[in-house]
């Protein structure tokens, strides 16, 4: 059964990443495998509607290591910028990076949307609602609560990026 479900979510990422060439991007990586095909659309529908409304860009990542990058931080920084998250004369991107083998998350922000998204109001979304999820096993759930609390706390009048 887990391989299979492995073969599934490949193939879904793999036809998802090949239907770009009609510009659709998808949002989520999910190479540490721990989302449904379902729970990845869930999530990737929320950004992109988030998007259309703000053009402010939310990617989730999901790893079990950070390849060269010697932490977390450099990590969601180097992979922001591989796939251009944010737009880059505006920088509103949002990076959500979830490593369940290390059991580390972050919340990155582009120069723009740090302005607005403080690194200290992305911690409490973690610790307050990301965190306690993941304790319970729940990792969609506290990634769709932290991604919920980004989109709606920069969807509140006033917290626009400019």
């Amino acid at each position: 059964m887990k391989k299979r479900s492995f073969v599934l979510v490949f193939f879904l990422n793999f036809i998802l990443l090949s239907c770009n060439t009609a510009k659709e991007t998808i949002w989520v990586l999910d190479s540490e495998q721990v989302l449904t095909p379902e729970q990845i659309i869930k999530l990737d529908s929320l950004y992109k509607a988030h998007e259309r409304k703000t053009t402010n860009e939310i990617a989730l990542v999901t790893t079990k290591d950070y390849g060269n990058d010697t932490s977390l931080l450099f990590f969601a920084v180097n992979t922001g910028r591989k796939y251009g998250v944010g737009k880059k004369d505006i920088n509103n991107g949002v990076l959500i990076v979830f490593s369940n083998t290390k059991h580390e998350t972050m919340i990155s922000t582009g120069y723009g949307t740090e302005k607005v998204l403080k690194d200290e109001f992305a911690k409490k979304i973690i610790d307050s609602l990301m965190i306690p999820a993941f304790k319970d096993g729940r990792i969609f759930d506290g990634l769709w609560q932290g991604s919920k609390a980004i989109v709606d706390f920069l969807e509140k009048p006033g917290n626009e990026i400019r």
